[in-house]
């Protein structure tokens, strides 16, 4: 055998486990989120089409599926099988089991790994610093059409995240962000509370 073919087949599979073991920015994102508590102060934008864009302040805790949100005066959050929703208005705090979609309307975070498994990826770094995540579903017929994620470059920090979904689009700016190694207990509880079960 020429034994530049031998030194071929002795190499391929090695360059083959080299890129293979190459991880996107996608892929280290969602091993970061697994693995550390994400946390930040965030602006919502809700826009629909001929209609002026809503703009709203929250605050996000998550660590892999798991997470807690403050928004439009409301309490949710999810520790994996139960979803809480918390109403200080009413005093209310409702529990139930979510269906997936039910989830990823509640956090839009979420898409980045659902989508993955369906979606055409683009990873673009910028100038900035950051590296731009775009999930393009091969199937425009419905849901989301596009979801885009831009992240710091070297820490995988959130910088901002779009969905495009039919006639609305959502924009989610986050500030103030940190990760850490702190497990937080994303089961709710509030003091005299009525519980509505629905599980």
């Amino acid at each position: 055998m020429n034994k530049y073919l031998l030194y071929l087949f002795l190499w391929l599979p090695i360059l083959a486990a080299a890129q293979t073991q190459n991880p996107t920015a996608l892929s280290r994102f969602l091993e970061k989120m697994d693995q550390t508590t994400f946390r930040a102060r965030f602006t919502l934008t809700i826009a629909e089409t001929a209609a002026h864009p809503q703009t709203h302040s929250g605050r996000i805790a998550m660590r892999g599926r798991q997470f807690y949100i403050n928004l439009f005066n409301t309490e949710a959050s999810y520790d994996g099988s139960t979803f809480y929703i918390y109403s200080p208005e009413t005093k209310e705090l409702t529990m139930s089991a979510p269906t997936e979609s039910e989830l990823l309307e509640s956090n839009p975070l979420l898409y980045a790994r659902e989508l993955s498994k369906v979606c055409k990826l683009s990873e673009k770094p910028t100038n900035a610093g950051t590296t731009i995540i775009t999930l393009v579903p091969r199937d425009q017929s419905k849901g989301v059409q596009r979801f885009e994620l831009t992240v710091k470059t070297a820490t995988l920090m959130p910088v901002s995240l779009e969905v495009k979904e039919g006639a609305s689009y959502t924009r989610i700016t986050f500030r103030e962000g940190k990760f850490s190694q702190d497990k937080p207990v994303f089961v709710m509880q509030r003091k005299n509370a009525t519980i509505i079960d629905l599980r």
